[in-house]
């Protein structure tokens, strides 16, 4: 008997052996299988930062494209493994159906996109709750692109402002203009004089001399477009005084004046006084083009405001995801705290499921954020005066290539870009101003010529004095010749070199320009592919990542709890399920980039107003002038 008890143990003793072997085996072989996929996906690119962070106000910080600010600096680290003390369960102990995780939220959503652009599936799992109503209240207002557009066309603050620059320059051709009206004038003056006098030969008799005196001159002047002057003028008069000598007393007195001033050397020509006029004209279409380029702007920061709110409520999706995802883990590790879990696994859990509650906060406000730069570049009442109307995009990111070519994205940029047509105005205006220092080279030279005829009359008789111009005596007339040069004419010298360095400038200028316009198209043109390409590569890395999230959650829930290898593959699995949404939220910020990038080369080329069928109107309002730009519908 005790030989056969001794036989029987001896049998137990090699059974627990050969059970503690395998299960040390066992698990020593999936420690290195974790450590061999966290070390392949580190050198493959895979590895992402811990979790998806916040974008913060200004998603969109230039042209370039739409990623957030620099929120990924600290990439993730293996998290230390928690050591567990306890006795171990039996290996046969396992995770029973009847508390298994939920897979409603918890299932890997095919969100790869194909070669030719489009989604592998009808549409990514984020995009119908980005297009609907997030905050549960029936307060909210769809917007798209074009009705953005269009509202900020219709209401925008600072369009307004743009829209009144050229009006105001345009006014200006008009005041340039106006210098070859004809001008009316009016003087009179009143002068009584009491003065001692020292001569007998002033008054006769007296020894103060009193000179009572009225003088009224009115008429009309003209300088023409060649630089003569033209004035003609009556003149009428009183006078008396207590000379002896003024006779005949109380005189009144008229004369009409002709009189024409021309130039013959510097002044004269149309050429030269048109100039003004030219010069103002030029100002205006310069104006008009920068109108056309503050607009484009304006309207690419509409676009890129639509997609950043696109962006953060993408990412408030995904970070809602991530919640739901770690709640299931920690629901499922409470349901199986009297069978497998260590406190500390749901500690572990509980501490990554409060840090994603935070970020879902920050998240909120980062859209409520993005809504608000919406209405500050809109300016629309109908998106709401603050954060109770929930804007809800409706358009949805477009994943077709464009077709785009530099050189003719590069033609149509030297063709139509605001830019070049001002630098090219400039050149224009500065030519101008060069044929006039070369005019005022040259020196003075008028010709003056003056006419008059006049009549006198005593008793204060003026109106006889006034047909008397034309009924006694004969016109009186003077001609002469005016000149004059400054000695060594050093001002216009001067004036003249200044004028032709600022056509040197302005050469150079519009090099720079043109090669500064060739870079931004070059570069737009680039990113469309770029973009295009990354956003494929980002929807193949999110792909693998949500089936690796897949791989971790079935070996997870296939390892018994209470050993390192679950408390390991459950960090693990936890910082997965956060580079799945680092993953998915960079997939989000690629398609914004590529959409953005297509706006942002119709305006690199200077398409974007024709692309969008914008058009420009004018009327009076208030006997004011006013600007408008209206879009055609569906465009």
């Amino acid at each position: 008997m005790k030989s056969e008890n001794h036989f029987i143990s001896q049998i137990r003793f090699v059974a627990v052996f050969a059970t503690a072997v395998v299960c040390l085996a066992l698990s020593q072989h999936s420690i290195a299988q974790t450590k061999a996929w966290d070390s392949a996906s580190t050198l493959s690119g895979i590895v992402l930062p811990q979790r998806a962070k916040t974008v913060q106000s200004n998603p969109v910080p230039s042209a370039r494209n739409i990623e957030p600010a620099p929120v990924w600096q600290n990439q993730a680290q293996p998290l230390p493994r928690i050591a567990e003390s306890g006795r171990a369960i039996a290996p046969s102990v396992r995770r029973v159906a009847s508390v298994a995780a939920p897979t409603t939220e918890f299932e890997p959503t095919p969100i790869a996109i194909s070669s030719d652009g489009e989604t592998t599936t009808d549409e990514i799992w984020w995009q119908p709750q980005v297009t609907a109503p997030m905050r549960g209240t029936t307060n909210y207002l769809n917007v798209s692109v074009e009705s953005l557009i269009i509202g900020a066309l219709n209401h925008s603050a600072q369009i307004e402002t743009y829209r009144d620059l050229p009006l105001i320059r345009e006014a200006a051709i008009v005041e340039a203009d106006a210098a070859f009206d004809w001008t009316r004038f009016f003087d009179s003056r009143w002068n009584d004089f009491n003065d001692p006098v020292g001569s007998t030969l002033t008054t006769g008799n007296s020894s103060r001399y009193n000179n009572h005196e009225f003088s009224a001159s009115t008429g009309s002047r003209l300088k023409n477009r060649n630089g003569g002057e033209f004035e003609i003028a009556q003149q009428i008069g009183h006078q008396d005084t207590n000379s002896t000598f003024f006779v005949p007393k109380n005189q009144g007195t008229a004369r009409l004046k002709v009189s024409y001033t021309q130039p013959l050397l510097n002044g004269r020509g149309q050429v030269y006084n048109n100039s003004i006029v030219v010069l103002a004209r030029v100002d205006a279409d310069a104006a008009s083009d920068e109108l056309s380029r503050q607009l484009q702007s304006h309207l690419l920061e509409v676009t890129r405001s639509y997609w950043g709110l696109f962006l953060e409520r993408g990412n408030l999706a995904l970070q809602q995801r991530l919640l739901q995802r770690t709640q299931d883990t920690v629901d499922l590790l409470e349901s199986r705290q009297e069978i497998d879990t260590y406190r500390s696994q749901l500690i572990r859990a509980k501490a990554a499921l409060a840090d994603h509650k935070s970020e879902i906060v920050r998240a909120n406000a980062a859209v409520k954020n993005a809504e608000a730069r919406i209405r500050a570049l809109v300016n629309d009442p109908a998106l709401g005066a603050d954060e109770q109307t929930e804007l809800v995009p409706s358009d949805l990111p477009s994943s077709v290539l464009f077709p785009a070519a530099i050189g003719d994205a590069m033609t149509s940029a030297l063709q139509l870009r605001p830019e070049i047509l001002q630098v090219t105005k400039q050149i224009h205006a500065a030519c101008v101003r060069i044929n006039v220092a070369q005019h005022e080279i040259l020196p003075i030279l008028n010709l003056i010529a003056q006419s008059y005829v006049a009549g006198l009359r005593g008793d204060s008789d003026i109106p006889d004095a006034m047909l008397d111009q034309f009924r006694d005596g004969a016109p009186s007339y003077s001609v002469g010749l005016q000149y004059e040069i400054p000695v060594g004419n050093r001002a216009a010298q001067a004036r003249l070199q200044r004028r032709r360095l600022e056509v040197r400038q302005l050469e150079s200028q519009f090099r720079a320009t043109s090669e500064t316009v060739k870079l931004e198209v070059e570069v737009a043109v680039r990113e469309v592919h770029t973009a295009h390409e990354e956003m494929l590569a980002k929807g193949q890395s999110a792909q693998a990542t949500t089936e690796e999230l897949d791989y971790i959650k079935t070996r997870w829930e296939n390892l018994t709890g209470q050993d390192g290898d679950a408390s390991l593959v459950l960090d693990n699995l936890l910082r997965v399920q956060e580079r799945v949404a680092s993953a998915e939220y960079e997939l989000l910020n690629a398609q914004m980039t590529y959409n953005l990038s297509l706006m942002n080369l119709k305006r690199a080329s200077g398409t974007l107003l024709q692309s969008e069928s914008i058009s420009e109107q004018r009327f009076v309002e208030d006997g004011l002038p006013r600007i408008t730009h209206e879009k055609s519908a569906g465009q």
